[in-house]
């Protein structure tokens, strides 16, 4: 692949990741305008950029992510020390239990709960949604549902927040699963999903980008253990990932103060009209 055609990709990897405009689908539809996709090539080059807009979340959420992790450290990785195994079964209460004013054990709650959920889902279903990135059909699809979506966005903004529950992160995560599909945006519909069942504005999309972080992670690792690229297959991702990362810095924060705001819809006409250039091109 030519480096400008890896670049292009990055750039839109790095934009669409965050907004939900899937990032996937506009991936798929643009590597197949400019010659850089082969059909049966499944998700491989797109799941490498996501290492750009990944490296970008770490960077966005790090406050966030290493409390996170810590307090996992301390829920499965008990010191040997003394004191380790009450310090493991504290970690623990704060996962599964968590006090309504701890608001990192809530947090960690809701991506452990929601990762879970995630893989149990995606797991069995990881090869057959691969195989789905070269149905033109389902990416039409896909990208109608993003715009419905979209305008419904609109409508449940005002849905009052709920107290934090076990059940949300794991209806988010399967939606979560849903969203492997090319064409259907994760932020979209996790962000819609989560706004009706009372995760609130101003939590909402931040909890949905913390929740992404393991799956994209483990996703990637995949696709790197899979494909193994190596030689000439390796200038054109590094540059992909280069742009996405710093594209994706700037969309994060875009996205973030987007949602509370109520602007989400705005994309809804772009998700129907690139539906239609798919469909005629």
């Amino acid at each position: 692949m030519e480096l400008w055609k890896a670049a292009l990709l990055g750039l839109v990897q790095g934009l669409t990741e965050f907004f939900p405009v899937s990032s996937d689908g506009h991936l798929v539809a643009l590597g197949r305008w400019i010659g850089a996709r082969r059909d049966g090539s499944g998700a491989s080059f797109e799941a490498f950029l996501h290492v750009g807009t990944l490296f970008a979340c770490y960077i966005a959420f790090w406050r966030d992510l290493l409390p996170m992790a810590a307090l996992a450290a301390n829920a499965c990785l008990p010191l040997p020390r003394k004191g380790g195994l009450a310090r493991a079964a504290a970690a623990w209460r704060r996962l599964l239990r968590p006090a309504p004013d701890d608001t990192l054990g809530n947090d960690s709650r809701f991506v452990f709960l929601g990762t879970l959920a995630t893989v149990a889902t995606a797991l069995p279903l990881a090869d057959w949604f691969e195989s789905l990135y070269d149905v033109k059909p389902v990416l039409i699809g896909s990208l109608v549902l993003t715009g419905v979506l979209l305008v419904v966005a609109r409508f449940v903004l005002a849905t009052p927040e709920r107290s934090a529950t076990w059940w949300q992160p794991i209806l988010v995560g399967c939606v979560q699963t849903l969203a492997i599909l090319p064409g259907l945006s994760r932020s979209c519909t996790t962000v819609v999903v989560g706004l009706m069942i009372g995760l609130g504005m101003q939590r909402v999309a931040r909890l949905s980008f913390l929740l992404s972080v393991p799956i994209i992670t483990a996703a990637t690792l995949r696709e790197f253990w899979k494909y193994r690229p190596h030689g000439a297959e390796l200038p054109p991702i590094f540059v992909g990932i280069a742009v996405a990362f710093v594209v994706g810095l700037f969309a994060v924060h875009s996205m973030l103060r987007l949602v509370p705001r109520g602007r989400m819809h705005w994309f809804a006409p772009w998700m129907f009209l690139l539906a239609a250039a798919v469909a005629l091109l």
